[in-house]
Formats: structure tokens, sequence, C-alpha cells
């Protein structure tokens, strides 16, 4: 029989391993984006473009924030233990449902711009 704890041990090190990925990524996107903007000769799109990422980070900043406060905190029941930590359930949901709302906003956002021309 195969001792199935190894194999959580293994996932659980392969999501921190992904995680510090992306993370990397994110910060060398960002920096790479600053360093490497190049000014646009129209001043009138170049703020535009830029309040379109300002707008974009708010509102996923908003977004995160507003599903944090109103995720649930009823326990939940785990392998037959109940799990009350606030923090964590609070933090599940509000990871879960605003994933759930992003898809959705980028999908009516693709099917508009489909339409839209």
């Amino acid at each position: 029989m195969v001792d199935s704890t190894l194999f959580i041990d293994i996932l659980l090190w392969a999501v921190y391993l992904l995680l510090a990925a992306s993370v990397a990524m994110a910060v060398w996107s960002a920096v790479h984006g600053v360093r490497t903007h190049e000014s646009s000769a129209d001043p009138i799109a170049a703020r535009r473009t830029s309040m379109i990422g300002y707008a974009t980070a708010g509102l996923v900043a908003v977004c995160l924030l507003l599903t944090y406060l109103l995720a649930s905190t009823q326990p939940v029941v785990t392998n037959g233990k109940p799990f009350t930590d606030t923090l964590w359930l609070r933090l599940t949901d509000m990871f879960i449902y605003t994933s759930i709302l992003l898809i959705c906003l980028c999908s009516a956002i693709v099917v508009v711009a489909k339409f839209r021309r």
C-alpha cells in the first residue's frame, strides 16, 4: 500500500513552487512593463491607456476586498474534523468568488467586443 501523505507533501510543495513562480513572474512583468513603457505621441491615448490599467488594478482590489467582507465564516467539516479558522475560511471564499466573478466578467467582455465590430 502506498503512503498517501507522501503525495500530499509533494502536492503542497508543487503548489508552493507554482505560487512562488507566479508571484515572481507578476513582479517581473510589472517591472518590465514600467521600464519598457514608451510614451505615445498622442498624450490622450497614453492617458487613456494608463487610466485603463489603474482602473483594472483598482477594480480587482475592490473586488477582493468586497468578496472578503462578504465571505462566509461557517465552519466546514474536512476529513471528519470541523475547520473553524475564520481567516482561512474567508480567504478561501474570497479567492473562489473573485475568480468566478473575473472569469464571468472577462467572458462578457470578450462577447461584447466580438459583436461590437
